[in-house]
C-alpha cells in the first residue's frame, strides 16, 4: 500500500470515529438554530460536505466535535443571515416514555412543549444556543467555548439570562391563565 493511499485510509478511519457519531447533535443544533426540519436536513448535508473536504485535518484537531459544531453553527447563522423570513419548528415527539401517559397527561405534556418552544424561539440566537448546547446537549462550558468563541463568564450570564427570560415569561403566563 502506498503512503498516500495509506494517509487517505487514514483519514476516512479518523472522519468515520470521529464525526459520524455527531451526526444527531449536529442535526439538533441546526434545527434549533434554524427552526425547520428540512432546513436542519439541508444543513447537516452540507456540514458534512465541508468536513469532508476539510477531512486532512481533522486527525490534528484537539475536540474534533466542537469543530463540526462550530462549522454547523457558522452554517446556520450565515443561512439564517441570507434568510429574511423564518418558519416555526417542527418538532417531532422524542421518546420519553410516552406510553405511561395518559391521555389527559399526553395533552398537557403537548401543551407545555408547544408553550417551551415558543419561550424559546423569542430568545436571542447566541441565548437560544447556548441553552441548546447546555441544557438539551449537555456540552461543558468549555466546550460551548470552543464552539461560540465566547469566554466562559459570557457564556454563564447568557445562559442565565436566557433561562431567567424563559422562567419569567413562563410564570407571567401561568399567572396569567389562574386570574
Amino acid at each position: 500500500m502506498s503512503r498516500v493511499v495509506y494517509i487517505i485510509e487514514m483519514q476516512i478511519q479518523v472522519f468515520k470515529k470521529e464525526l459520524i457519531p455527531v451526526k444527531d447533535k449536529l442535526f439538533r443544533l441546526a434545527k434549533t438554530m434554524l427552526q425547520n426540519q428540512e432546513d436542519a436536513e439541508d444543513a447537516l448535508q452540507e456540514v458534512y460536505i465541508k468536513l469532508w473536504n476539510n477531512k486532512d485535518i481533522i486527525e490534528d484537531l484537539k475536540n474534533p466535535e466542537a469543530y463540526a459544531m462550530k462549522v454547523m453553527k457558522n452554517f446556520c447563522l450565515d443561512k439564517i443571515k441570507s434568510t429574511k423570513n423564518r418558519h416555526m419548528v417542527e418538532i417531532k415527539d422524542q421518546d420519553i416514555g410516552r406510553e405511561n401517559f395518559t391521555p389527559f397527561s399526553m395533552v398537557s405534556f403537548n401543551n407545555l412543549r408547544d408553550l417551551m418552544l415558543k419561550l424559546f424561539s423569542t430568545l436571542p440566537e447566541q441565548q437560544r444556543m447556548i441553552i441548546h448546547m447546555r441544557d438539551i446537549e449537555h456540552y461543558s462550558y468549555e466546550e460551548i467555548e470552543e464552539v461560540t468563541g465566547m469566554n466562559v463568564n459570557a457564556i454563564r450570564v447568557n445562559l442565565s439570562r436566557a433561562r431567567k427570560n424563559v422562567k419569567g415569561n413562563y410564570l407571567k403566563i401561568r399567572n396569567y391563565e389562574t386570574r
